[in-house]
């Protein structure tokens, strides 16, 4: 099992793309939701993610964004890790990689 958390991200719209694909591409996480203030100026992705995978996404996101955007993390739940992590954490652990 490992820990997931709970992830928002308040961006300004030009950098959603950007956000989006970096938080379910190399940060495997899921987008639950997607917030549009009547403003509209900033949006709001509220996200699960595994905490190994968050590791050093504070600066990824200030670098993505021109350190406009705002990150905030908290526990949500445990889940399985995914089987293809699992092996990759396996070898590692054998000394293989």
């Amino acid at each position: 099992l490992e820990p997931v958390m709970r992830v928002e991200v308040q961006t300004a719209e030009q950098h959603l793309g950007a956000v989006l694909s970096e938080l379910t591409g190399a940060r495997r996480g899921s987008v639950e939701k997607l917030l549009t203030p009547s403003d509209a100026l900033r949006q709001t992705v509220l996200a699960r993610a595994p905490l190994a995978a968050m590791v050093g996404y504070a600066s990824a996101l200030r670098s993505l964004t021109a350190g406009e955007a705002s990150l905030s993390m908290e526990f949500s739940h445990y889940a399985r890790v995914e089987p293809a992590v699992q092996q990759q954490l396996l070898l590692q652990m054998r000394g293989y990689v």
